[in-house]
C-alpha cells in the first residue's frame, strides 16, 4: 500500500480549517438572507396575529364573572350567549374554506378584516348591558376568530409546502403567549372577592350597579382592540404587495367546477371513500379536542374561586401558569416537529393528556397542590395537538383550505357545544361535574385519534396507480428472468404495458 507523501499529508491538515471556516461563513451569509427572506418575515407576522387572537380570545376567561355580574346572568345564561362566538367562527370557517378555494390570492385580505371584525366584537364587549348585545359582539370576534384561522393556515401551507410542519407550530406559538400574559394585566382592573362566609351564611352575590362600579374591564378590552385594527392595516399591506407579485403559475389549481369541487376524491389521489372517512374522523377529532380543551380552559378561574380553592388573584396567577406551560411547549414543539414524525407526537401528547384528565377529575378537585401541578402539565400537552392536527392533515391528505376549514368546522361545533353543556353542568349539577366532563372528552379523543392513525397505516395502505403501474412492470421483469423471452412476448400485450 502506498503511503501518502508528507507533504500532502500537511496540506491536508492546512486545507481543513480552512473549509469548515468557508462554510461558517456561508452559514452566516444563509442567516442574513433568511433574515430577509419574505417567507420568514411573513410568518413572523402570522404569529404576531395568532398573538393579537389570543388576546381577544382569552381574555373572557379571567373577566367572566365580571362580565356575569355586569349583566345580572348564571353561568347556564352566559354560556349560553358566548357561545354565538363559535357560532361565528363555524360559519366563517365553511365560508372562508370555500373563499379561499377559489380566490387564493385574497388570504391576506381575509386575515386583515378578521382582524377589523374582531377589534369591533372586542371594544364593545365589556360596554354592553345586555344579554343580546354581548351574544351580537362576540359573534363578530367569533367571525373574525373562524377567517383568521383558515386564511393564516392557508398562507403558511402556502409559504412552506411539504415543510410547514415547523412554521405551523411557530405560528400558533403566538396564541399562547397572549393567554398568558392577559390575566396578568386584567388583574388590576377585576372587582375584589367577595366576603367569606361567616358562620355559614354566604353572602350576597353584587348588584348590577356594584358591579359597574367595582369593576373597570373595559379598559383592557379596549387596548386590546387597538393591536386588533394596527395588524389589520399590516395584513391589508401584505394584500397589496401579493396582488403586485401574484403569479398564477405558482399556485395549486382551483376546481374548474362545482362538482369537482364536491369531489372527495381530490383530497387523497384518487381514493374516495378513504377521504371521506378521513375527513370524517379529522372533523371529528376537533370537535373532541374542544370539548375536552374548552371546559377547562373557560371555567378553570370560574371553577377555583367558585369551589373556594383559590381567591381571584391566586386562580390567575394558576391561569397564568396554565398558559406558560402552554407557550413554552408551543416553542419546544417547534423543535420537536422537525425531527419527530407528527404521529408520534400526537399519540404521545394524547395519550398523557387522558391520563392527566383522570388524575384531576379524581384527586386535584380537591387537592390544591395536585390541581396546581396537572394544570401545569394539561397545558403542556394541549399546547401541540391543534397545529399538530393540521400538520397531520397535511401528511396525509392533499391540504387544500376546504380541509383546513372542516378542522376548524369541527372545532367551531365542539367549542358551541362544550360551552353550552359545561354552562349546564357548572350551573346545575356542580363545578365538579366540569372536571369529569373534561376526563371523559380526554379519553374519547385517544380513541379517536387511534382510528385515524390505524386508517392510515400500511395495514390500510391502498397503492396508487402509479405504484400499480410500477408493481405491474416490475412482475413482467420477474417473468421474463425467469424464462420468457420479451421476443416472444404477444405485440398486443406489449403494447398494454407499455
Amino acid at each position: 500500500m502506498k503511503r501518502p507523501d508528507q507533504r500532502e499529508t500537511t496540506a491536508l491538515y492546512k486545507t481543513r480549517p480552512t473549509v469548515n471556516m468557508s462554510t461558517l461563513v456561508r452559514k452566516v451569509k444563509k442567516l442574513h438572507r433568511m433574515v430577509k427572506d419574505q417567507r420568514v418575515i411573513r410568518t413572523i407576522a402570522l404569529t404576531t396575529a395568532w398573538f393579537g387572537m389570543g388576546l381577544y380570545v382569552s381574555i373572557v376567561g379571567p373577566t367572566l364573572i365580571d362580565l356575569k355580574e355586569r349583566l345580572g346572568a348564571d353561568y347556564e345564561e352566559i354560556s349560553r350567549v358566548l357561545a354565538s362566538h363559535t357560532v361565528g367562527y363555524f360559519l366563517s370557517a365553511v365560508a372562508g374554506g370555500i373563499f379561499l378555494d377559489f380566490l387564493p390570492k385574497y388570504a391576506y385580505g381575509l386575515v386583515g378584516s378578521s382582524f377589523f371584525l374582531a377589534g369591533v366584537g372586542t371594544a364593545g364587549t365589556p360596554f354592553t348591558s345586555t344579554l343580546s348585545g354581548l351574544g351580537f359582539l362576540r359573534h363578530l370576534t367569533g367571525w373574525g376568530h373562524g377567517f383568521t384561522d383558515a386564511a393564516g393556515t392557508v398562507v403558511c401551507v402556502r409559504l412552506w409546502g411539504e415543510k410547514a410542519s415547523a412554521p405551523m407550530h411557530a405560528m400558533h406559538s403566538g396564541y399562547p403567549m397572549a393567554a398568558f400574559i392577559i390575566p396578568l394585566i386584567v388583574i388590576p382592573f377585576l372587582s375584589p372577592d367577595r366576603p367569606a362566609a361567616v358562620n355559614g351564611t354566604t353572602p350576597a352575590p353584587l348588584t348590577v350597579e356594584e358591579a359597574w362600579r367595582l369593576s373597570q374591564v373595559q379598559w383592557p378590552y379596549v387596548s386590546v382592540s387597538v393591536l386588533q385594527f394596527i395588524i389589520g392595516i399590516v395584513f391589508f399591506y401584505f394584500q397589496y404587495r401579493e396582488l403586485v407579485t401574484y403569479h398564477v403559475c405558482k399556485q395549486k389549481k382551483t376546481p374548474r367546477s362545482f362538482s369537482a369541487f364536491l369531489s372527495p376524491s381530490r383530497f387523497l389521489e384518487g381514493q374516495g371513500r378513504k377521504a371521506v372517512f378521513l375527513l370524517v374522523f379529522l372533523f371529528l377529532f376537533y370537535t373532541i379536542f374542544k370539548f375536552n380543551q374548552n371546559p377547562f380552559m373557560q371555567y378553570m378561574v370560574s371553577y377555583m374561586v367558585e369551589t373556594d380553592m383559590y381567591s381571584k388573584p391566586e386562580a390567575t396567577v394558576v391561569y397564568s401558569m396554565y398558559w406558560i406551560c402552554y407557550a413554552s411547549m408551543r416553542w419546544v414543539s417547534i423543535a420537536i416537529a422537525a425531527w419527530v414524525p407528527i404521529h408520534i407526537m400526537l399519540s404521545v401528547e394524547i395519550t398523557c393528556l387522558c391520563i392527566s384528565g383522570i388524575v384531576v377529575a379524581v384527586w386535584g378537585a380537591t387537592n390544591k397542590a395536585v390541581f396546581w401541578a396537572f394544570t401545569c402539565i394539561i397545558g403542556a400537552l394541549t399546547s401541540p395537538v391543534f397545529p399538530g392536527g393540521t400538520a397531520w392533515a397535511n401528511r396525509y391528505l392533499d391540504a387544500s383550505s376546504i380541509v383546513f376549514a372542516i378542522c376548524l368546522l369541527g372545532a367551531s361545533v365542539g367549542s358551541t357545544a362544550a360551552n353550552y353543556v359545561t354552562g349546564y353542568l357548572f350551573e346545575y349539577v356542580g363545578p365538579r361535574a366540569m372536571l369529569y366532563f373534561f376526563m371523559g372528552c380526554g379519553c374519547v379523543l385517544l380513541v379517536v385519534f387511534a382510528v385515524m392513525q390505524v386508517s392510515v397505516s400500511d395495514l390500510f395502505a391502498r397503492p396508487t396507480q402509479d405504484e400499480e403501474m410500477e408493481l405491474r412492470v416490475q412482475n413482467d421483469s420477474d417473468d421474463i428472468r425467469g424464462g420468457d423471452d420479451v421476443t416472444n412476448v404477444h405485440p398486443l400485450m406489449s403494447s398494454q404495458h407499455k
